[in-house]
């Protein structure tokens, strides 16, 4: 057992090294570029036509998604910068905030996608029981950019899976149980 593995053992402190610290990074600052990218698609997305008009405000599922987005990605930029600025070694307090921060984070964003993804269904095929039409036939770019921009969340929602895997992994397999 090394010095490292035994200072996290005894729950004091973590060392990480660079190739861990850049990967976590590098998946941080994908995760907000796509949050960005979907949160900029939604917003942008509006039209009218001689049907009457439609933007993403008209529905509480898409502003959900917008808001969700924003504190993603403000979230990822700020713990990307954490990650690489936190000294070495990290305590056990700052292993365990990043850990419930990113499972936070994971279930917002997927809540978000979710209901918006519901949302999209409902505007492709209606609900023909409840005689919904599809609103898709009269708004198809709307739909379209609306698919596009939960399709990035849930890109997202991956992304930060895996990085509460590997927070998860760094939290439980280098301390102690408490």
């Amino acid at each position: 057992m090394d010095k490292n593995d035994q200072t996290a053992i005894d729950g004091s402190a973590l060392e990480l090294n660079r190739s861990e610290k850049t990967a976590e990074a590098v998946l941080r600052v994908v995760s907000m570029a796509l949050s960005i990218a979907g949160l900029v698609i939604m917003i942008k997305n509006s039209i009218s036509n001689d049907f009457g008009s439609v933007s993403y405000s008209n529905l509480g599922a898409f502003m959900y998604l917008v808001r969700a987005n924003g504190v993603c990605a403000a979230y990822f930029l700020l713990s990307a910068l954490a990650i690489l600025a936190l000294p070495c070694p990290i305590s056990k307090h700052q292993v365990w905030t990043v850990f419930l921060l990113d499972q936070v984070v994971t279930y917002l964003v997927l809540a978000a996608g979710s209901v918006s993804a519901e949302t999209v269904y409902l505007a492709y095929y209606g609900n023909i029981p409840i005689t919904w039409s599809s609103a898709c036939d009269s708004y198809g770019i709307f739909c379209h950019k609306a698919l596009i921009s939960v399709v990035f969340t849930f890109v997202v929602s991956i992304l930060y899976m895996l990085l509460s895997l590997i927070s998860t992994y760094r939290l439980f397999s280098r301390f102690e149980a408490p």
